[in-house]
């Protein structure tokens, strides 16, 4: 009860929030969407690797642990859809809530709870290596639902982050130092991205519960829910050690790939017209369902 009180339901409580001021305001989710996908998320991912004290190697695990990770919940994902026999634009949705976990926003506040400003760095590395994932392969799937393979590409070469992540990259392995104008200004807007993704959060949780139920989605709600909050941390969990990273950061990975579905699938949804109504529905049961599963899984890391 600790655990889910102390670390798991401050972050809850912040999309509740902003949940209960919509009702108030109103306010265009697809501006707000724009405003995190395409300024806030691209500068929150370069602060990140530009700050990072994680070292090269490290790095290039996690990355390759994730990237492995990533590739087997796909076919996984992939085979689901098709027996589920969805629709080419729900699957795209299906398939993106089930490999993009909300490592930003939600992932990252549970993760300092839970073990800290060290724990935190693997977070970030990890929240880097998943915002380059997003922006990349879940564009591309995103836009695939609805448009050929020439057009979906288009799309992914148009995505900010990619350009973004590349750049803070680049600096941090040079080590070379901002000045402090731009350094502070990329801060800034990096500190703002993920209070805004909460209130993307939010917002979506309320539409998710103003829509009538969509019955036809139950059976991939289901499976997309179970795979994203038992399937992956248990294949994380099987996986990652076998990396040579530390207890730590095997444990932050783990948790990190526990998170429910991220906001971005939602963001993705509606910029690509890939059944937003899907991506909303499976953020919201996701992340009601991880108050208990993420309380589960830290209780038992913890003990480690």
């Amino acid at each position: 009860m600790a655990t889910l009180l102390n670390i798991v339901l401050p972050v809850f409580l912040v999309a509740l929030f902003a949940a209960f001021m919509q009702a108030r305001l109103n306010l265009d989710i697809q501006t707000v969407s724009r405003l995190s996908f395409y300024i806030l998320s691209p500068a929150l991912v370069f602060d990140a690797l530009v700050r990072s004290t994680i070292g090269g190697r490290t790095f290039f695990l996690i990355a390759l642990a994730l990237c492995v990770l990533t590739l087997m919940l796909w076919a996984i994902a992939a085979l689901g859809a098709r027996l589920l026999r969805l629709p080419p634009h729900t699957a795209a949705a299906f398939i993106v809530a089930v490999l993009i976990p909300n490592s930003g926003n939600y992932g990252l506040p549970v993760t300092l709870f839970a073990f800290g400003e060290e724990g935190l760095a693997y977070a970030s590395v990890y929240m880097t290596v998943s915002a380059i994932i997003t922006s990349t392969l879940a564009v591309y799937l995103s836009a695939r639902g609805r448009a050929n393979m020439r057009a979906a590409m288009h799309r992914v070469v148009r995505v900010p982050v990619v350009y973004a992540a590349l750049v803070g990259l680049l600096l941090s392995t040079l080590r070379v130092a901002l000045p402090t104008p731009i350094g502070r200004a990329a801060h800034l807007l990096g500190q703002a991205a993920v209070p805004v993704m909460l209130v993307i959060l939010g917002i979506q949780l309320l539409n998710a519960m103003r829509a009538p139920l969509q019955t036809q989605y139950l059976p991939a709600l289901g499976v997309a829910s179970g795979l994203r909050l038992i399937g992956a941390p248990a294949l994380a969990a099987l996986l990652v050690p076998a990396f040579g990273l530390s207890p730590l950061a095997v444990a932050v990975f783990v948790l990190e790939s526990a998170m429910p579905v991220a906001v971005n699938t939602t963001i993705l949804a509606i910029e690509f017209d890939s059944d937003p109504m899907f991506a909303t529905l499976a953020v919201l049961v996701t992340t009601v369902a991880s108050l208990l599963t993420l309380a589960l899984l830290l209780n038992w890391l913890l003990a480690m």
